[in-house]
């Protein structure tokens, strides 16, 4: 399985994207099954792979970017990778996500876990290592008065740092394949599609702005997205060249795949969510739930199955496919699964805090109906005394014109019932090592 992260839809070939952005992958497809209208469970990276790996809904909040949070979120649940350990497998996950790392809770089930949470000097600390240095220090002073994320932009704008990227695990993904007893399983998440969009200059096929320029952009349409406007082509551009970067990932894998013997194996391909660029006001992914965000590309191939399954999908059903193709009957959370279950609508939510509430949606074929709370937590949008709005998504692809009272009604008792039932977050909090605040900092989810 080989998720991008970020990578909304339509920004692919085969979501109905105009440019070639990922080549290789759109030749996967042809002999694929490719599942359109697939929706996400919730948009964040762990809110979304809590959905992939347990089937269920997270009651975690991506406005708590907490180790200790998200380790009582997962705590009870039947992960995807335990099941495929207890099976069997042997399983191997490889990433630069912090939010993904084992401080988070994620290395549960794997033999080998490689999140890369090393320190700046090139070692491999441990991720609960305290030491408070002089950086750390600085740091937390500048946080505390709102000015953390400020300086670590200046930081890289300085020194021109360009962000992690697949070359820089390439030969640990490799040795797993090399050195793995059958049968295995083997996730990759790559980060190089994730915010501040910068890729190297092989992969610039559109005119983006340079490394330091990149940083400059990405402070500022995530904390000033007024002054970027909307769908901002230099944006855009770097945007798609990154997953074009992603793109040669996968010829390189497959290249490897086929000279082990490998080139039929089973392959998940798909997104954690996508990213705004400005549609509704907004840049990156805040917890929205326009198609934007909640929209992602979804390929599942050599299973002796192709063609396209219109939908709605939803990424609850992806570990349970996972498990149909192991052949291994355990279901995860309400047993959904992608390959033999269809439904006529799926569900998306996003936990907030206690105060309020969630973001939630209802897809069916044609249509989605959603809320967003009051307040101005969008970054961008003031959702005055909250927000209800419907869109037909065949003919307003880019949901800018709202037809709330056209919508099937059924799809709005889903959304009010799945309002109105349903976990709370709380408030949980915790001390964040110093090497995890680093990461946190570096991705933009800590101020």
């Amino acid at each position: 399985m080989v998720s991008f992260d970020s990578v909304r839809a339509d920004h692919t070939p085969f979501g109905g994207y105009n440019r070639d952005t990922c080549p290789f992958l759109e030749e996967l497809a042809e002999d694929a099954l490719v599942f359109e209208n697939t929706q996400v469970s919730a948009v964040g990276t762990p809110a979304s792979f809590h959905g992939v790996f347990s089937g269920d809904h997270t009651s975690g909040s991506m406005e708590n970017p907490n180790p200790e949070h998200w380790r009582e979120t997962l705590d009870g649940d039947r992960l995807l990778p335990e099941v495929l350990q207890n099976e069997g497998y042997h399983t191997g996950a490889f990433h630069y996500n912090a939010l993904m790392s084992s401080a988070f809770g994620w290395d549960r089930g794997w033999d080998v876990y490689e999140d890369h949470m090393w320190d700046e000097k090139g070692g491999q600390s441990p991720t609960n290592d305290d030491v408070n240095d002089l950086k750390s220090q600085l740091y937390e002073f500048l946080q505390q008065r709102g000015l953390g994320n400020l300086a670590m932009h200046i930081k890289k704008m300085v020194f021109a740092d360009r962000p992690s990227n697949w070359e820089m695990m390439w030969d640990n993904i490799e040795s797993f394949l090399e050195d793995s007893p059958e049968p295995w399983f083997l996730w990759v998440l790559l980060i190089d599609t994730h915010h501040p969009y910068y890729s190297p200059p092989e992969s610039q096929e559109w005119t983006q702005p340079g490394i330091r320029a990149t940083y400059a952009y990405n402070y500022v349409m995530r904390r000033h997205r007024r002054l970027v406007g909307e769908r901002n082509q230099s944006i855009i551009n770097a945007y798609d060249n990154t997953i074009r970067h992603a793109d040669r990932f996968l010829n390189r894998l497959w290249q490897t795949l086929d000279g082990m013997g490998y080139g039929d194996v089973p392959f998940v391909f798909h997104s954690d969510h996508g990213d705004e660029m400005g549609e509704h006001g907004n840049y990156g992914h805040r917890p929205l739930m326009y198609d934007t965000v909640t929209r992602v590309p979804l390929i599942i191939g050599n299973i002796d199955d192709s063609g396209v399954r219109e939908g709605p999908h939803s990424l609850l059903g992806l570990g349970n496919a996972i498990l149909d193709i192991a052949g291994i009957d355990e279901r995860l959370g309400n047993g959904y699964s992608l390959l033999t279950d269809q439904k006529d609508y799926v569900t998306i939510q996003n936990l907030l805090t206690d105060e309020l509430g969630r973001t939630a949606a209802t897809v069916d074929s044609e249509w989605k109906v959603l809320f967003h709370p009051d307040g101005e937590w969008g970054h961008g949008m003031d959702f005055e005394d909250g927000l209800w709005e419907a869109y037909h998504l065949p003919s307003d692809r880019l949901e800018k014109n709202d037809r709330w009272g056209d919508h099937p009604t059924y799809l709005e008792d889903k959304l009010r019932n799945q309002l109105e039932n349903g976990e709370k977050t709380g408030d949980r909090s915790g001390a964040v090592d110093k090497q995890t605040q680093d990461r946190l900092r570096e991705l933009g989810y800590l101020e």
